[in-house]
């Protein structure tokens, strides 16, 4: 029983730790790098096949402007509540890409949204 209460206290921490991948980083989930990716975005627009997932385009990729595609990636359960401001795809500031993932939007760049709608926190 120890072992186990280590293993999820570690796997904890690992989430805590990692957080939500970076704009540009190598795609990841919770559970480690992600394998044969499911490619979103593009030209039609294919979306992700499950809600459980969102499309997470590379830094570069201006949010699949000019038929950039993206991959799937698992929207996170849990976010820290650290303040790190990101542009989501949908024009809304996020207090951190986390919290921008888990509601199923990509990060068009780091900071503030210069004219946002509305702020999630």
């Amino acid at each position: 029983m120890n072992t186990s209460i280590a293993l999820l206290l570690s796997g904890c921490a690992v989430l805590l730790l990692a957080g939500c991948p970076k704009p540009g980083s190598t795609p990841h989930s919770p559970t480690g790098p992600v394998i044969d990716p499911i490619t979103c975005g593009g030209f039609p627009g294919t979306a992700c096949p499950d809600d459980s997932q969102y499309c997470s385009y590379d830094a570069n990729a201006s949010c699949g402007m000019a038929d950039a595609t993206g991959i799937c990636l698992p929207r996170p359960e849990i976010c820290t509540k650290d303040i790190k401001y990101v542009c989501g795809c949908d024009g809304r500031t996020y207090s951190n890409a986390c919290v921008a993932a888990s509601a199923g939007v990509s990060i068009l760049h780091e900071g503030r949204c210069e004219q946002q709608s509305q702020q999630k926190q």
